[in-house]
């Protein structure tokens, strides 16, 4: 677990899911949440707390400066808002500058400049992970189901997962027979796991004979305190339901919202868990 400065409360930027939570409850005696309003799990109100919109940085600060915060997380799930019709406060509005002036139109540039407005204001932005040491997967195989058939789409699978994250495009890519079946866009993994419902059966396994790796992978350009992948339990019913034979992480690179969970769900559905070095 991460340590903290001494007396000061570790602020944390929470979205939704339930790291934010398990974070919280293990530093429960210093800790100052900013729950993000329409995200935050409701339990987060159980610490000291303020809600604010997403599009208010400068509140977001100055709420974190306040409660005395020297250092800062940023975890949890965000639907990703229409910046049109977002409602900014003049820290948004510095946001959105510094997006409109440069090429900042992937998720991995945006956060970088989220991150930056937070460190111009004192604030030093830490990795969920270094909170999260039993949470970000091990390495090697986790189930009892074997991979070594499925060798030439791992191969393949993180081969494709690192063009499109040096690309900031996705994290996410499902590969069969070494064929692209699907790249994570905007939706998210889980509903790129659903548009493989879509696809002409031939291209899929069967419950018999499953076939297809998804690998989820950290981008390479990728600043590891924001938006590392994360896989939870519906990742794992969907690519079952989508008969993958299995899914490949990087070991120390991935939040699970509950890794022994995960692991067990895997092994009920029958697929290889795979922790890649990182």
């Amino acid at each position: 677990m991460g340590e903290m400065l001494a007396d000061k409360p570790l602020g944390l930027v929470a979205g939704s899911g339930a790291l934010p939570v398990k974070i919280a409850a293990a530093q429960a005696a210093g800790i100052f949440v900013v729950a993000l309003q329409d995200e935050a799990d409701a339990a987060l109100q159980n610490y000291p707390h303020v809600i604010s919109p997403i599009g208010h940085l400068k509140a977001t600060a100055d709420a974190l400066l306040e409660a005395g915060c020297d250092e800062m997380l940023i975890i949890g799930g965000i639907q990703r808002p229409n910046i049109e019709t977002l409602d900014f406060d003049e820290g948004g509005q510095w946001f959105l500058e510094q997006v409109m002036a440069g090429v900042h139109a992937g998720d991995d540039q945006l956060l970088k400049v989220i991150i930056a407005y937070f460190e111009m204001r004192g604030l030093t932005v830490r990795a969920a992970q270094d909170f999260l040491g039993d949470q970000t997967g091990r390495v090697g195989p986790q189930t009892g189901h074997a991979h070594d058939a499925h060798q030439a789409d791992i191969d393949r699978a993180i081969e494709v997962a690192g063009i499109m994250g040096a690309q900031d495009i996705g994290q996410s890519v499902v590969i069969a027979r070494r064929l692209v079946l699907a790249v994570e866009g905007p939706e998210g993994t889980d509903g790129m796991l659903v548009r493989l419902r879509d696809l002409s059966p031939e291209f899929l396994g069967t419950a018999a004979q499953k076939c297809g790796v998804l690998a989820k992978l950290p981008k390479p350009q990728q600043d590891r305190r924001v938006d590392i992948p994360a896989i939870g339990c519906r990742t794992i019913e969907l690519a079952a339901a989508a008969h993958l034979a299995g899914i490949v992480f990087e070991a120390g690179g991935t939040l699970f919202d509950d890794f022994a969970a995960v692991v067990a769900l895997a092994e009920e559905k029958g697929l290889f868990l795979l922790g890649l070095e990182g």
